[in-house]
């Protein structure tokens, strides 16, 4: 424990003098397990965030908003203090209209976990995506491999009938015959292939991904203190996951209802080193460019994503 007090207090140092503030008696940080977030399963299977702000008094409340579009509007109307996982997309939009956001470290990389599944008698191609519907969450990274998948077409948004669904409604809206293509990630995409599905194309190639963990600055800036405490758990999680693997593994498989084989699977493709590099901050302009070559940022609104978005502090987690 006292490795991870050293590092709550590192933090705290990093992040400022504000720690005197006033502190609230709830912080509410979101809990997503898609597609598959196992730092945060484990996180909540034994009780980290709980056991990390215990001693300040605080109620941890974690609620489940999985869409990145509906979490940065929560942090913009003030629910929620910690993004726990967010898309880089979504934190770049949200900020570039105004959402008051700092990216405050890495969540995880994993450009082979995003697909675009069809079923078995479904689509041949990525050619032969044009008039079809598709089904996934928009404001996401799957939103934005669609988009990239459409570019390689030569095919935008406009040649197709994109629905607003979250991944379990998009995964079974495509196996009930209601839509053509779901955009899938983590054990939706394991479900769809043992029903008989498959995929159209990965992410591979196609988006370089990085999900990342959002603060409200208000809260980053008034409180370095309890977003150290958020990282003491995070670590712990980390921790944990590199010395107890199968139990780890074990943990997440019941969590999101899948074969200790298909967690194991899972497993790989991710990168959950939450440090963030200039790697990173090189992938999230280039998300950027993408988002504006694609008409889904104004270029006026372009950000400079090291001096606007990402915390200092993001670049010193150990």
């Amino acid at each position: 424990m006292k490795l991870f007090a050293s590092i709550g207090l590192a933090i705290a140092l990093l992040l400022g003098p504000a720690a005197a503030a006033d502190k609230p008696k709830t912080v509410r940080i979101t809990y997503v397990t898609a597609p598959f977030n196992v730092p945060s399963i484990v996180m909540r299977e034994k009780g980290y965030l709980d056991e990390a702000f215990a001693p300040f008094g605080i109620k941890v409340e974690s609620p489940e908003i999985t869409s990145g579009a509906q979490q940065t509007q929560a942090i913009a109307a003030g629910e929620i203090d910690i993004a726990s996982v967010l898309g880089g997309t979504s934190a770049i939009l949200a900020a570039a209209n105004g959402v008051p956001l700092k990216i405050v470290a890495a969540y995880a990389r994993s450009p082979k976990a995003y697909f675009l599944m069809t079923r078995a008698d479904g689509l041949p191609k990525l050619a032969d995506l044009k008039g079809k519907k598709i089904a996934g969450p928009k404001g996401t990274v799957l939103n934005q491999l669609l988009v990239a998948a459409l570019a390689s077409q030569k095919l935008t948004l406009a040649d197709v009938e994109y629905i607003n669904m979250d991944l379990p409604a998009a995964r079974a809206a495509l196996l009930a015959g209601q839509v053509d293509v779901a955009t899938l990630a983590g054990a939706n995409v394991t479900l769809v292939e043992k029903a008989g599905g498959r995929a159209l194309t990965s992410g591979e190639g196609l988006i370089k991904p990085t999900t990342v963990i959002g603060a409200r600055t208000a809260f980053l800036e008034q409180h370095p203190d309890l977003v150290a405490a958020y990282f003491a758990a995070h670590h712990k999680a980390l921790d944990f996951m590199a010395k107890n693997p199968e139990e780890a593994l074990a943990i997440a498989a019941k969590e999101q209802k899948i074969s200790l084989e298909d967690a194991r699977a899972q497993l790989p493709l991710y990168d959950f080193t939450p440090v963030m590099t200039d790697a990173d901050v090189a992938n999230l302009a280039a998300d950027q460019d993408f988002m504006i070559e694609a008409a889904m940022l104004p270029k006026a609104k372009a950000l400079d994503l090291k001096a606007k978005l990402i915390a200092p502090s993001a670049f010193t987690l150990k």
